[in-house]
């Protein structure tokens, strides 16, 4: 069974040089292969895996907030023909609709320089949807090139979406949140959802999920007393671990679960505490997080960053990981 997944950069350079040397006919140019492996670490990557053997990978980048571009895609010699290059564009197509982007790009060599392997590469590309939009040679390149674009449409989770709903939070729900983010590639245990609604039954933490058409699109919680010292001393809930899957993301669905979370916290306090990790990338982290809560009126808490709970200080190095954390607050009335 063939399946596709998101590998580490230091996978991707190895896959990269294995199919290289597996198929001189693309890749006969060692500097520039060499160059394409050390490329797949700035990049994101999936590859496709038979019973355990990595054969197929595809590497993309996001130049622009509005496009994918696939910048190396192949698959070995004695696996193509069985459908895996298709996979391979419909994980990178759907990453790139939970980006945002609206296109998918390719270069490669032009029809007109009558090659047959890159001509059966080219074919490939129309048979999944590209079309040729211009072509173009580089500057000190031997061959013509062509650009070749696929449109995206955008899912109907992503398009205007008016029928959210949120409630609160109970035991059943805990299978199909863990199936969500699962399905999407980003594994949550079950754990740590028992724990929440442990918590919830204690009165310690409120939990609400919200649906979109009846479909788990994402969760809060808020948690009455903070392990961050300067909310526990002043008695400042805390709003931890929002969480809305990719296909439901740009609808108004963190904002709702965070206006719902806003409106209990009122009921005990004038202010309300978050925190919010540093990094963001192409793998995600938390750059949407910071927008979204600055765009809400929260503003850091002036106390500096902080690693498991603990105030960081000058001159001392701290792993760039989920427990840097800046925090930040806002007043309720």
């Amino acid at each position: 069974m063939i399946q596709i997944e998101k590998i580490s950069q230091d996978v991707a350079e190895g896959l990269c040089r294995k199919i290289t040397a597996d198929l001189p006919e693309f890749f006969g140019l060692p500097d520039a292969n060499k160059h394409y492996a050390v490329e797949m670490r700035s990049r994101q990557n999936f590859a496709a895996n038979i019973d355990g053997d990595y054969i197929g990978l595809i590497s993309i980048d996001f130049p622009y907030s509005n496009n994918c571009n696939i910048y190396w895609m192949a698959v070995l010699r004695h696996c193509q023909g069985q459908g895996i290059g298709h996979k391979l564009i419909e994980a990178a197509c759907t990453l790139a609709k939970e980006r945002g982007a609206t296109t998918v790009t390719v270069e490669t060599l032009a029809p007109f320089e009558s090659d047959a392997n890159y001509l059966k590469t080219y074919n490939f590309y129309q048979s999944v949807g590209f079309s040729p939009l211009l072509n173009l040679k580089p500057q000190d390149y031997e061959w013509n090139m062509v650009y070749m674009v696929k449109a995206l449409e955008m899912t109907a989770s992503i398009q205007a979406v008016t029928n959210i709903s949120i409630r609160t939070f109970s035991a059943p729900d805990i299978p199909i949140i863990v199936n969500g983010f699962q399905q999407a590639n980003w594994p949550k245990p079950a754990t740590l959802f028992e724990t929440y609604y442990q918590e919830q039954l204690k009165c310690e933490r409120l939990i609400w999920i919200a649906h979109v058409d009846d479909q788990f699109a994402g969760y809060v919680t808020l948690k009455w007393k903070s392990q961050y010292k300067p909310f526990a001393n002043a008695s400042i809930p805390e709003i931890m671990d929002l969480n809305v899957l990719p296909p439901f993301r740009k609808a108004g669905v963190g904002s709702m679960l965070l206006g719902t979370a806003e409106k209990e916290a009122v009921t005990k306090s004038d202010i309300v505490g978050l925190g919010v990790g540093l990094y963001g990338g192409t793998d995600g982290g938390y750059g949407a997080a910071q927008r979204l809560y600055v765009k809400h009126g929260y503003i850091p808490d002036g106390k500096g960053v902080t690693h498991n709970y603990r105030s960081a200080n000058p001159g001392i190095s701290y792993p760039l990981d989920d427990n840097l954390i800046l925090w930040f607050t806002k007043k309720l009335r």
